[in-house]
């Protein structure tokens, strides 16, 4: 098995409330999943960023830097996924990718 390097990372992610639960998108790494509710969300952002970082790592892909919470335009996201919400947020997603696959 490769070694994985990459310690802990942080990226952000957009949360948006539709009909059937949560869409989470992370704008930096072009990437997104999904929750039945906010703690389901949650949990499938950290699996989907952990499973982003590592598949790259393992195809010695490099990985986009994260961007800052205030360059992140949700709306603007929203608006070119064309999707209406009440409910939408930005927040930084973080994982050790290295502990994350060593508990599987």
């Amino acid at each position: 098995m490769t070694e994985v390097l990459i310690m802990l990372s942080a990226y952000p992610a957009c949360f948006i409330k539709e009909d059937t639960g949560y869409s989470v998108i992370f704008p930096d790494l072009n990437t997104a999943t999904c929750g039945d509710d906010l703690e389901d969300a949650f949990s499938m952002a950290v699996d989907c960023l952990a499973g982003y970082l590592y598949s790259s790592n393992l195809e010695g892909e490099n990985v986009p830097p994260a961007s800052g919470l205030q360059d992140i335009d949700i709306q603007k996201i929203m608006d070119e996924l064309e999707v209406t919400s009440n409910e939408a947020f930005v927040n930084i997603v973080t994982v050790d990718v290295a502990e994350y696959y060593s508990q599987r």
